[in-house]
């Protein structure tokens, strides 16, 4: 889990000079949810967001990422270290899940901004707003018995995750209707290497998801 980082050095790092004669980079979209992680202290809210980067030195010239609520003065540093990237198609998101409070308290609504700084100290900002309380659904529920994996859940959509010995996500593939084996939902390679599975449950138009408990496979 991300924690905050300093608002302050935010600030300091948005104020950075621009090189003169480099374009900055672009931030043409950004998706958010907010996503409940279950704990022995009681379920918590995090946040989610990935920005689709453009640059005309390529995406890898992006040096750090910040996700900043001015309102309550929070701030997250994200570099290459601790961000994920993803390319669909021609585009490339980058972002990261798991942002929460260190308090575990849920996460401020209003206006958000994310900014990306690339190596030449060129920005770009875009705003978002997360708003909207978190749905009043169960989380999902997932169970094993033997070699077969069974998913309750009411969401609107929801996926069964496959984790290795690490914890590393694996895969991810829709909820089956009803009882399957590993080898059918995940294919023979993953199923051998599963060591934890989980369900995920999202509503897309609420912008808000709900992580079971993992469960081991052995």
């Amino acid at each position: 889990m991300k924690r905050k980082s300093s608002l302050a050095a935010a600030l300091a790092t948005g104020l950075l000079a621009l090189a003169c004669g480099t374009k900055p980079p672009e931030l043409p979209a950004i998706e958010w949810r907010i996503e409940m992680q279950p704990s022995k202290q009681g379920a918590y809210e995090s946040l989610s967001v990935f920005a689709n980067v453009r640059d005309d030195n390529g995406p890898e010239d992006i040096d750090e990422l910040w996700v900043v609520q001015d309102e309550a003065r929070l701030a997250w540093r994200l570099t290459s270290a601790n961000w994920t990237k993803r390319t669909e198609g021609s585009d490339t998101w980058i972002g990261s899940a798991g942002l929460a409070l260190d308090s575990y308290q849920s996460l401020p609504r209003g206006d958000y901004r994310m900014m990306a700084i690339d190596a030449a100290g060129d920005r770009a900002e875009r705003s978002f707003k997360v708003e909207g309380a978190f749905p009043d659904r169960p989380p999902p529920s997932v169970a094993i018995a033997g070699d077969k994996l069974s998913i309750r859940s009411s969401w609107p959509e929801t996926l069964a995750l496959a984790f290795d010995a690490a914890g590393q996500l694996l895969a991810s593939k829709g909820a089956p209707q009803q009882a399957s084996g590993l080898d059918e939902l995940f294919g023979t390679d993953i199923a051998a290497k599963t060591r934890e599975l989980a369900a995920y449950g999202y509503d897309p138009a609420a912008h808000a998801g709900y992580y079971s408990w993992r469960i081991g496979t052995k």
